[in-house]
């Protein structure tokens, strides 16, 4: 079975953690024996002209074992409310009659996220008649961010696909405004396990240490975790909160940090490469992120494959990720239950016992289950059109 996969972003260059999660899903898929092609029009604003003018043209290459196709291109329609979407299309549409020249014309087309690679996708699924699948993934749905103009052409997206996959129970939810509800499925993200594992033998700190990665962006909820955390530890030197991720809020929660008086208790890392996640989700005690939207939250699982247990918030992803085996769940923007659930996940440490926590985490968020579930929807959506 060939199968397209149709990112609507993707690790670059300069941004290598983009979309890194869709990455993995196909490198899993492929280990299961499935043809994976990548197809990722990377589109470009016109204010990055002088950045990305030399690189502007169509790549073939073997990015990490993938074969990927990809188009860097500008967008040159930026008073058009949908160019970015037109651009990414007529870019796709390039990527496809190349493969089916080169008689690589795939059975499905696995695209994720509706805007753009789910709206472009569906087009080129229609033209060819090739079945299409949309994995959504958008924060925008639980967070009211959807445009007007929008709402049709996800409709649209999603009338043509015979497939709707969410990584949530608060997307499901969302996305029952949108498509037939028997159309939709829950399938959770992946975890790396070969690459996210227990590490007994890493140097760990003398302090107790609570882990939090993610962009430094307002949804992530990090203003609302300083807090939390002076509000626990302020002055206890034997407890730190380390930071690992870079956004725009960075300067702001660094300026918190001061004003808390905690600046000596939290580390801000910058941007971290997956090894250096790895490494620092080991020598944790306690991963927590206080989100205020997620759509799933594959950093929680990837604490939990190495043993850690987690603090996290009920805002749409975490809800079928913490169970009582493995950490606590809060109330959204609840600055006061976060600080109390740091607390008593300090003071219950040792409740918590890391082989389990990671067996319940493989056998949930494992690569051969959850693999296992797309590839049936796969050949489940073959028999269907045939």
């Amino acid at each position: 079975m060939r199968v397209l996969i149709v990112p609507s972003w993707y690790p670059t260059e300069e941004k290598p953690n983009a979309g890194i999660f869709f990455k993995e899903q196909a490198l899993a898929l492929q280990e299961k024996g499935i043809e994976i092609i990548i197809a990722y029009p990377e589109i470009h604003s016109l204010k990055e002209w002088e950045k990305y003018k030399s690189q502007r043209g169509f790549y073939h290459k073997i990015e990490d074992g993938l074969d990927t196709y990809r188009i860097k291109e500008f967008n040159f329609l930026p008073k058009i409310p949908i160019g970015s979407g037109i651009v990414y299309y007529l870019k796709l549409r390039k990527i496809f009659a190349q493969l089916v020249n080169e008689g690589k014309k795939p059975d499905i087309i696995h695209a994720h996220s509706v805007l753009w690679g789910g709206w472009a996708s569906s087009k080129i699924s229609k033209r060819w008649n090739v079945p299409l699948i949309i994995t959504e993934h958008s924060t925008a749905f639980l967070r009211g961010l959807i445009k007007k103009y929008q709402i049709p052409l996800i409709k649209e997206a999603f009338d043509q696909a015979k497939k709707i996959v969410v990584v949530g129970p608060g997307l499901q939810k969302e996305l029952k405004k949108y498509a037939e509800e028997q159309k939709i499925a829950l399938i959770p993200n992946i975890v790396d396990t070969s690459r996210f594992k227990q590490n007994a033998l890493i140097e760990k700190s003398n302090k107790f240490r609570f882990f939090s990665l993610a962009f430094l962006t307002y949804k992530k909820g990090f203003d609302i975790l300083l807090k939390a955390f002076a509000k626990a530890f302020k002055g206890n030197e034997k407890v730190e909160l380390v930071i690992g991720g870079d956004g725009e809020e960075r300067g702001n929660l660094e300026k918190i940090a001061m004003d808390l008086g905690i600046e000596k208790q939290v580390i801000f890392l910058g941007e971290l490469s997956r090894e250096q996640a790895v490494t620092e989700m080991q020598k944790c005690d306690v991963f927590v992120l206080a989100s205020r939207f997620e759509t799933f939250g594959v950093v929680f699982i990837e604490a939990l494959a190495c043993g850690k247990p987690i603090v996290a918030t009920k805002c749409g992803g975490p809800e079928i990720i913490v169970n009582e085996k493995n950490g606590l769940l809060v109330e959204v923007e609840d600055i006061e239950a976060l600080s109390q659930a740091l607390i008593n996940m300090k003071l219950t440490y040792n409740y918590y016992k890391a082989e389990e926590i990671a067996f319940d985490c493989y056998e949930r968020f494992g690569k051969g289950k959850v693999t296992e579930k797309i590839i049936e929807q796969y050949y489940k959506i073959i028999e269907s059109v045939e």
